[in-house]
């Protein structure tokens, strides 16, 4: 048995979900589409290579990224840099290879103007990430920040339009691009087709001939009764189309969790049940912080797995909390109504976890669990051991 708490890779949900991607796209907007994976949500190497060998680009948005997608494979024009705070020497090194640039800052025209002029006998193609109100497009919608978005090149106050001025008087650079990320709460697809006519207004207005429109990520994915790719695509490309031609345009997305959520999960074990005058908690090796480190959530979907008898065989409780393996009180991530007694050794099986949290795991008492893949074939292949205290202390000093 698997020593817990560790995360599990289903690889054949997960190829399931590539495979929808990649179908939903071609269907939608032909052969000229680039399926991106947003490397910050998850950088397990194992994963990231997987993707790689499925034709994946990758999304990036640091120097640690570039450097690690760099070691795994992915060659600098299958590379989309994004991201309000870029490296400078990465910026020109993926712009001199031929990949995609999104800018997003006020130093970044700068460098543009600066490698351009280096390079005069070189054209670069470039993108700008767009800053709009999306309430004034979806004003039913719930966003994920109300005050607005930080991010990229403001539509109203008249900064993309000084961004596309300048690009305009650089010989030998065009502005190739649109992105259009744009995160909400509802993450509906009526969104998405908002975005899409966003970037056709845009492109209109600026008498823009571009080679792709960039839309992100932010979908839904590995959740019954919401939306998936199958829904998305269609929606954005019907939009698209009023502007741009599928043949001269190409459909970039950066999906992560959406592409994930649905073959990750977190199985911890029940180490101490304990009885305070009428509660009972159900204490686990996993917690809050391999979950839920922003404390958002309450609720998880999760099975029980009964090790030893059978939970025919046991006490039906009203109410059990199960708790996480920290010091910290607000450590109790949901209380089980109505469920067979757990006992120590049973499994608490988080289902759609760590799509995220695999990377984002703060080091708190314990260090980064294990991750475990489920290969197609039935076997199973150890991607990431347990980290210790030989990973911590490699990296510090005492002297």
């Amino acid at each position: 048995m698997i020593a817990t708490p560790y995360y599990y890779i289903d690889e054949t949900a997960l190829d399931g979900d590539i495979a929808m991607l990649q179908e939903a796209l071609r269907l939608s907007w032909g052969e000229n589409a680039v399926a991106s994976y947003s490397v910050k949500t998850n950088a397990l190497p194992w994963l990231l290579q997987h993707l790689h060998g499925r034709g994946f680009y990758a999304e990036i948005v640091s120097e640690t990224e570039y450097d690690l997608v760099r070691r795994l494979g992915f060659p600098e024009e299958h590379m989309i840099y994004n991201g309000p705070i870029k490296d400078r020497e990465i910026f020109e090194r993926i712009l001199l290879a031929g990949g995609y640039v999104n800018m997003d800052s006020s130093q970044e025209p700068d460098w543009l103007e600066a490698l351009a002029a280096a390079h005069p006998e070189r054209t670069f193609d470039v993108g700008v990430r767009v800053n709009f109100d999306i309430a004034s497009l979806v004003p039913d919608e719930v966003l994920a920040d109300e005050e607005g978005s930080r991010f990229g090149y403001c539509y109203e106050n008249g900064e993309l339009r000084r961004v596309i001025g300048r690009v305009a008087e650089l010989p030998n650079v065009r502005l190739a691009g649109l992105h259009l990320h744009s995160s909400t709460k509802s993450r509906s697809v009526k969104v998405f087709a908002a975005l899409a006519r966003a970037a056709v207004k845009i492109a209109g207005e600026y008498n823009l001939s571009l080679s792709y429109i960039d839309m992100g990520g932010g979908y839904f994915g590995g959740r019954a009764g919401m939306p998936d790719y199958r829904d998305y695509m269609p929606a954005i490309a019907e939009e698209l189309r009023k502007g741009f031609s599928p043949e001269e345009t190409a459909l970039l997305v950066e999906p992560g969790v959406s592409l994930i959520s649905r073959a990750t999960s977190f199985v911890t074990s029940v180490r101490d049940v304990k009885h305070i005058r009428d509660h009972v908690y159900v204490v686990t090796d996993g917690g809050r912080v391999n979950l839920n480190p922003q404390v958002t959530r309450r609720s998880y979907p999760h099975h029980l797995v009964y090790m030893g008898e059978a939970a025919t065989e046991r006490e039906i409780l009203p109410s059990q909390m199960i708790c996480g393996y920290t010091c910290m009180e607000y450590d109790r991530l949901f209380e089980e109504r109505g469920a067979a007694q757990l006992r120590e050794g049973d499994l608490v099986v988080y289902d759609t976890a760590g799509g995220y949290t695999m990377c984002l795991n703060p080091l708190f008492i314990q260090y980064l669990p294990a991750v475990w893949i489920g290969r197609e074939d039935g076997s199973l292949f150890q991607a990431r051991e347990a980290w210790g205290n030989d990973e911590f202390l490699r990296k510090n000093r005492i002297e």
